[in-house]
Protein backbone atom coordinates (compact mmCIF):
# COMPACT_ATOMS: atom_id res chain seq x y z
CA UNK A 1 0.00 0.00 0.00
CA UNK A 2 1.19 3.47 -0.50
CA UNK A 3 0.53 6.05 1.46
CA UNK A 4 -2.41 8.39 1.56
CA UNK A 5 -2.23 11.64 -0.25
CA UNK A 6 -4.40 14.48 0.46
CA UNK A 7 -6.35 15.78 -2.80
CA UNK A 8 -8.66 19.01 -3.14
CA UNK A 9 -11.71 16.38 -3.05
CA UNK A 10 -10.40 13.91 -0.45
CA UNK A 11 -7.48 11.89 0.41
CA UNK A 12 -6.65 9.12 -2.57
CA UNK A 13 -4.60 5.83 -1.54
CA UNK A 14 -3.26 2.87 -4.08
CA UNK A 15 -3.15 -0.57 -2.61
CA UNK A 16 -2.67 -3.69 -4.07
CA UNK A 17 -6.30 -5.46 -4.40
CA UNK A 18 -5.09 -8.71 -1.96
CA UNK A 19 -4.83 -5.55 0.48
CA UNK A 20 -7.99 -4.21 -0.07
CA UNK A 21 -10.20 -7.67 0.02
CA UNK A 22 -8.15 -8.26 3.51
CA UNK A 23 -9.44 -5.10 5.30
CA UNK A 24 -12.65 -5.46 3.61
CA UNK A 25 -12.66 -9.23 5.19
CA UNK A 26 -11.72 -8.02 8.56
CA UNK A 27 -13.92 -5.50 8.66
CA UNK A 28 -16.69 -7.46 7.85
CA UNK A 29 -15.71 -9.62 10.72
CA UNK A 30 -15.66 -6.87 13.36
CA UNK A 31 -19.06 -5.43 11.65
CA UNK A 32 -20.35 -8.76 13.20
CA UNK A 33 -19.17 -8.09 16.67
CA UNK A 34 -21.16 -4.67 16.37
CA UNK A 35 -24.21 -6.31 15.06
CA UNK A 36 -23.94 -9.01 17.93
CA UNK A 37 -24.36 -6.00 20.42
CA UNK A 38 -27.47 -4.47 18.40
CA UNK A 39 -29.01 -8.26 18.57
CA UNK A 40 -28.34 -8.22 21.98
CA UNK A 41 -25.86 -11.80 21.55
CA UNK A 42 -22.89 -10.35 22.21
CA UNK A 43 -20.53 -12.48 24.21
CA UNK A 44 -20.14 -10.14 26.99
CA UNK A 45 -16.71 -12.70 27.95
CA UNK A 46 -15.38 -12.06 24.73
CA UNK A 47 -11.86 -9.75 25.31
CA UNK A 48 -12.55 -8.07 22.10
CA UNK A 49 -15.95 -7.29 23.24
CA UNK A 50 -14.91 -5.72 26.32
CA UNK A 51 -12.14 -3.70 25.13
CA UNK A 52 -14.51 -2.15 22.05
CA UNK A 53 -17.57 -2.01 24.70
CA UNK A 54 -15.87 -1.02 28.28
CA UNK A 55 -18.03 -0.25 31.19
CA UNK A 56 -19.11 3.08 31.72
CA UNK A 57 -18.82 2.80 34.94
CA UNK A 58 -16.80 1.23 38.09
CA UNK A 59 -20.33 0.21 39.57
CA UNK A 60 -21.66 -2.89 37.79
CA UNK A 61 -25.33 -2.37 38.25
CA UNK A 62 -25.03 1.26 36.91
CA UNK A 63 -22.59 -0.35 34.15
CA UNK A 64 -24.83 -2.40 32.74
CA UNK A 65 -27.71 0.26 33.02
CA UNK A 66 -25.90 2.52 30.47
CA UNK A 67 -24.94 -0.29 28.71
CA UNK A 68 -28.41 -1.69 28.24
CA UNK A 69 -29.00 1.74 27.55
CA UNK A 70 -26.42 2.93 24.80
CA UNK A 71 -24.95 0.48 23.74
CA UNK A 72 -27.71 0.19 20.80
CA UNK A 73 -26.59 3.65 19.55
CA UNK A 74 -22.84 3.36 20.15
CA UNK A 75 -23.08 0.23 17.82
CA UNK A 76 -25.06 1.57 15.28
CA UNK A 77 -22.74 4.87 14.93
CA UNK A 78 -19.55 2.12 14.72
CA UNK A 79 -21.95 -0.12 12.27
CA UNK A 80 -21.96 2.94 10.18
CA UNK A 81 -18.41 3.86 10.03
CA UNK A 82 -17.74 0.05 8.92
CA UNK A 83 -20.35 -0.23 6.52
CA UNK A 84 -19.24 3.21 5.04
CA UNK A 85 -15.34 1.43 4.75
CA UNK A 86 -16.30 -1.86 3.40
CA UNK A 87 -18.30 -0.27 0.83
CA UNK A 88 -15.49 2.10 0.08
CA UNK A 89 -12.98 -1.10 -0.93
CA UNK A 90 -15.42 -3.09 -1.88
CA UNK A 91 -15.98 -0.32 -5.08
CA UNK A 92 -12.76 -0.46 -5.60
CA UNK A 93 -11.83 -4.09 -5.92
CA UNK A 94 -11.39 -5.03 -9.34
CA UNK A 95 -14.31 -7.46 -11.00
CA UNK A 96 -11.39 -9.58 -12.92
CA UNK A 97 -9.56 -11.75 -10.93
CA UNK A 98 -6.06 -10.97 -11.46
CA UNK A 99 -6.54 -7.00 -11.00
CA UNK A 100 -3.13 -5.67 -8.98
CA UNK A 101 -4.10 -2.10 -7.65
CA UNK A 102 -7.17 -0.52 -6.51
CA UNK A 103 -7.65 3.20 -6.32
CA UNK A 104 -9.33 5.18 -3.06
CA UNK A 105 -10.63 8.14 -3.26
CA UNK A 106 -11.90 9.03 0.38
CA UNK A 107 -13.86 12.55 1.15
CA UNK A 108 -13.70 14.20 4.47
CA UNK A 109 -16.71 12.07 5.91
CA UNK A 110 -15.55 8.98 4.73
CA UNK A 111 -12.37 9.60 6.14
CA UNK A 112 -14.02 10.19 9.51
CA UNK A 113 -15.55 6.53 9.21
CA UNK A 114 -12.08 5.59 8.18
CA UNK A 115 -10.60 6.27 10.86
CA UNK A 116 -13.02 5.31 13.13
CA UNK A 117 -13.73 1.51 11.51
CA UNK A 118 -9.42 1.47 11.23
CA UNK A 119 -9.07 2.09 15.43
CA UNK A 120 -12.09 -1.03 15.81
CA UNK A 121 -10.37 -3.23 13.56
CA UNK A 122 -6.80 -2.47 15.10
CA UNK A 123 -8.70 -2.39 18.76
CA UNK A 124 -9.46 -6.30 17.96
CA UNK A 125 -6.82 -7.50 16.35
CA UNK A 126 -4.64 -6.49 18.97
CA UNK A 127 -6.74 -7.95 20.97
CA UNK A 128 -6.78 -11.28 19.46
CA UNK A 129 -3.48 -11.69 19.18
CA UNK A 130 -2.63 -10.69 23.08
CA UNK A 131 -5.03 -13.91 23.25
CA UNK A 132 -3.03 -16.92 24.33
CA UNK A 133 -3.45 -19.54 21.32
CA UNK A 134 -5.17 -21.82 23.02
CA UNK A 135 -8.44 -19.54 24.03
CA UNK A 136 -9.08 -19.01 20.32
CA UNK A 137 -10.22 -21.66 17.57
CA UNK A 138 -8.31 -24.92 17.84
CA UNK A 139 -6.85 -24.36 13.95
CA UNK A 140 -4.64 -20.95 14.91
CA UNK A 141 -1.58 -21.56 15.54
CA UNK A 142 1.46 -18.83 17.19
CA UNK A 143 2.57 -18.71 13.32
CA UNK A 144 -0.93 -17.61 12.80
CA UNK A 145 -1.01 -15.16 15.97
CA UNK A 146 2.51 -13.79 13.62
CA UNK A 147 0.72 -12.92 10.52
CA UNK A 148 -2.16 -11.81 12.54
CA UNK A 149 0.56 -9.25 14.40
CA UNK A 150 1.69 -8.11 11.25
CA UNK A 151 -1.37 -7.55 9.91
CA UNK A 152 -2.33 -5.23 12.59
CA UNK A 153 1.03 -3.57 12.27
CA UNK A 154 0.26 -2.36 8.71
CA UNK A 155 -3.80 -1.39 9.56
CA UNK A 156 -2.10 0.93 12.10
CA UNK A 157 0.32 2.48 9.01
CA UNK A 158 -2.88 3.26 7.15
CA UNK A 159 -4.45 4.75 9.51
CA UNK A 160 -0.84 6.56 10.47
CA UNK A 161 -0.40 7.81 6.67
CA UNK A 162 -4.61 8.84 7.06
CA UNK A 163 -4.08 10.85 9.77
CA UNK A 164 -0.99 12.69 8.19
CA UNK A 165 -2.82 13.51 5.03
CA UNK A 166 -5.61 14.68 6.69
CA UNK A 167 -3.07 16.70 8.96
CA UNK A 168 -1.67 18.04 5.36
CA UNK A 169 -4.64 19.01 4.06
CA UNK A 170 -5.51 21.05 7.22
CA UNK A 171 -1.88 22.67 7.42
CA UNK A 172 -1.61 23.25 3.27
Amino acid sequence: MRSWTPQADGLRCTMLADEADLLASIGRQVLGLHRAVVDRRAAEDDPAMARLYPPAYADPEDAAEFRRLASVDIAGIRIRSMIRMIADLESALPTEVDGDEVELLVDDEGADAWLRALADVRLVLHVRTAQPVDDLHPDVTEEDLEQFRDVAEWVGFVQGTMLEALDARIDG
